[in-house]
């Protein structure tokens, strides 16, 4: 059942006179520049309609729940601020976040996905929401061969680099003001799930390390999920078949990321693989009940994890250049 009780809160409509950027840390600066924002909005796919399409197209081959979910999430806009830094002199952040109001996978009301994108004369590059608050670095400024950008991925609503053709854009989003009642108010939801998480980084963006976490002190359940994702992307940059890719990636991040000597970190792995196949990434028997490690030693072995359709088409065109390198 989808519960929504913050509408008030993640929608709110402060008067423009009475907007204020006064949550940052000493030695930065905020404002809202609507110029600059719209210029270098990063282009998007999926963004505004992915959930519903998403929805009509797997049809009853995801769970009830989060087909309902999908179909009634609401895309509430993407909010920005510039950030300077007296540390930074040339360089500037331009902070967005996306919001939705409410997430299918999992299942939360409110949600929220940033892209950092940090410019000066030499840099143009963006530190994005991979999935659960994993920072991924992507660098516009590299040789490409189409128009990269990031590609939101339905039901998580977080975000991977590929490569946009012009159809498939996003239209006519316009940056709203990220300020200071936004923030307050998304902060002050009472429930977790449903409450923005981001705050050192928001106040002070220039800490930010690409791979690293958007929230302050990640638990072991988002580090594992983190290693794992970053070892499936490490592979796609290997394999050609996006199918050998998320099998291969998902083996070596077993191997890396849980082990035979972290069985603590087997929950979240087996959630995030629970949430892939929620949201039709991927086929897999998948059950956080009974689950140990020598089943899932025999689902990968046995290539009962396996790759679908739309989890093959979603990955074709994935840019996964240059992606592991710290911000300088």
């Amino acid at each position: 059942m989808v519960e929504k009780k913050y509408s008030e809160l993640l929608r709110i409509h402060p008067r423009l006179n009475e907007l204020t950027f006064k949550e940052h840390v000493t030695g930065v600066t905020v404002d809202f520049d609507q110029a600059i924002l719209q210029k270098h909005l990063p282009v998007t796919s999926g963004v505004r309609h992915g959930d519903r399409v998403l929805s009509e197209t797997l049809g009853v081959v995801i769970p009830d729940a989060t087909r309902k979910a999908l179909k009634e999430t609401d895309f509430i806009g993407v909010y920005g601020r510039v950030v300077r830094s007296k540390q930074y002199p040339h360089l500037i952040c331009l902070q967005y976040l996306y919001v939705w109001d409410y997430q299918a996978v999992p299942a939360h009301e409110g949600d929220y996905e940033p892209v950092f994108v940090y410019l000066d004369k030499n840099r143009h590059y963006a530190v994005y929401d991979l999935v659960h608050y994993c920072a991924r670095k992507l660098d516009f400024q590299l040789p490409l061969k189409g128009t990269l950008g990031l590609r939101m991925i339905p039901g998580w609503h977080s975000f991977l680099p590929a490569y946009i053709s012009d159809s498939s854009q996003d239209r006519d989003l316009e940056v709203k003001p990220l300020s200071d009642q936004h923030l307050r108010a998304w902060w002050s939801i009472p429930e977790q799930e449903s409450r923005l998480k981001i705050v050192n980084h928001l106040k002070d963006p220039f800490q930010l390390e690409a791979p690293g976490h958007f929230m302050d002190e990640p638990d072991e359940n988002a580090r594992t999920m983190c290693c794992t994702f970053l070892e499936i992307e490490k592979a796609f940059a290997e394999f050609d078949d996006p199918k050998v890719a998320l099998v291969e990636g998902i083996k070596r991040a077993f191997a890396k990321c849980v082990g035979l000597l972290a069985l603590y970190r087997l929950n979240a792995f087996i959630q995030l693989l629970g949430e892939m196949n929620d949201i039709g990434m991927v086929s897999a028997p998948i059950s956080t009940t009974g689950v140990n490690i020598a089943n899932i030693s025999n689902l990968l072995r046995d290539g009962l994890v396996s790759v679908t359709k739309v989890g093959k088409a979603f990955f074709e065109g994935l840019y996964t250049g240059n992606k592991y390198e710290n911000k300088d």
